[in-house]
């Protein structure tokens, strides 16, 4: 569906907000579960929660309200002091949960756009670390052929390319497009990047911080077609395998998904995929999760890493079912969230005993043995999809998710919740 429509704020509302208690059990060491406000997130814009620290410590988080709201909020771990704006506002489809871009002078920018939305909005804080005021709306444009628009934003930043700022989505003929902005402001043309006619591949994206970009992929939806997993990478202007081999020049895309590393075979196994995250890990390698759907009653978890010369993969765990019950969404997972500071470490959402919790995955051994804890369990709701703010050093807001009922990506009766 299309975006109704946009409203921004003339002045936007700011608001304290008193720390909200919910029991949960069993939880790990001393921390307390608290609740933010309504709202919920895809997970396929990212990031939607970065820590920063620089005058301040803080971790800055997006999210769509239950009206359409789209919402940044701050806490301070130092005061427990939190902040939310509403920054623009869309039809409530949580595809249109915004994704969090932090400059190198620690300013906020914000990305957003509706579901398959006519535009790319994007709106800059006036000072760093500040959500408190920000500048007028703007628009990242793209003349490429199409009709599906805009969905889905996913920043990346290159320094070892001055500075250039790669923001993926998925575009208008719904395969996946990029535009890059240089450090000065000025936006270049967009261009294809992914290409899977009449399928909409869907794409998560990780930076190793300097000079290159993961990116984990399908080549269609799962609930269409027999979708695989598929990974490739950006550096130095050309698209690349894992083991540093070169499939094309960036000039030459977009190119079809098969071009690319083949980390999970839906067509050989009969079961469609999803993936979920993607990062690299301290030796530089990159990692992916993914969900398959042999039985869409009881999804599988696994965890891939690239071993130096292959992908391995590894079965974690069974999920249950989706979260979004009595809808044609069977493919929605709890959800699988990489730690991107340590991507040995996964938080992930499976159903136990009637209810979704949240539990804290660790492996040695690159996904062939973990151990495992409960970390969120909620009596009486469900607590879904799992993000790690990107830098996160595991402290106070190390972990946040959705918590509450999800009917589907427009009747959401969820809140944002963390570990404090």
């Amino acid at each position: 569906m299309r975006s109704r429509g946009i409203w921004i704020a003339a002045a936007l509302g700011l608001s304290l907000i008193v720390p909200s208690w919910t029991s949960g059990a069993p939880r790990p060491t001393q921390s307390q579960i608290r609740t933010w406000l309504h709202g919920s997130w895809c997970w396929f814009g990212d990031p939607r929660a970065v820590h920063v620290v620089g005058q301040y410590d803080q971790t800055f988080v997006g999210w769509v309200n239950w009206d359409g709201g789209i919402t940044v909020g701050s806490y301070d771990a130092r005061f427990g002091v939190r902040r939310t704006v509403t920054i623009g506002h869309l039809y409530h489809d949580d595809h249109g949960s915004p994704a969090i871009f932090v400059e190198p002078d620690n300013r906020l920018t914000v990305f957003f756009s509706g579901h398959n939305g006519a535009n790319m909005y994007y709106r800059t804080t006036l000072r760093p670390e500040d959500i408190r005021s920000w500048g007028p709306v703007q628009q990242v444009r793209s003349s490429l052929p199409g009709t599906m628009g805009f969905t889905y934003p996913n920043p990346q930043l290159l320094p070892d390319e001055g500075n250039i700022l790669y923001l993926f989505w998925r575009g208008s003929q719904w395969g996946i497009d990029y535009a890059t902005r240089t450090i000065d402001g000025r936006w270049r043309p967009a261009r294809h990047l992914i290409a899977a006619p009449g399928q909409r591949p869907y794409l998560k994206t990780a930076s190793n911080g300097s000079d290159t970009i993961a990116l984990a992929f399908t080549n269609g939806h799962p609930r269409e077609r027999l979708t695989s997993v598929f990974y490739a990478q950006y550096r130095h202007g050309a698209l690349w395998h894992a083991d540093g081999r070169r499939i094309a020049p960036l000039r030459r895309a977009p190119i079809a998904p098969q071009r690319a590393d083949l980390i999970y075979n839906g067509g050989r196994s009969g079961a469609s995929s999803w993936v979920w995250d993607t990062a690299f890990a301290r030796d530089g390698r990159p990692v992916v999760v993914y969900a398959t759907f042999a039985d869409v009653h009881n999804h599988r978890y696994w965890y891939a890493r690239f071993d130096g010369r292959r992908w391995v993969s590894h079965f974690m765990t069974f999920a249950g079912p989706t979260i979004s019950r009595r809808t044609i969404e069977q493919q929605y997972s709890g959800g699988l969230a990489l730690d991107h500071s340590d991507p040995s470490v996964v938080f992930l959402s499976r159903k136990v005993r009637g209810h979704f919790q949240i539990e804290r995955w660790r492996t040695g051994d690159g996904g062939a043995h973990w151990q495992h804890t409960v970390v969120v369990r909620t009596s009486g709701a469900d607590d879904v999809r799992p993000v790690v703010p990107r830098n996160a050093d595991g402290g106070p807001m190390g972990l946040l998710w959705l918590q509450g009922h999800y009917g589907s990506y427009t009747t959401y009766r969820t809140s944002i919740a963390y570990l404090r």
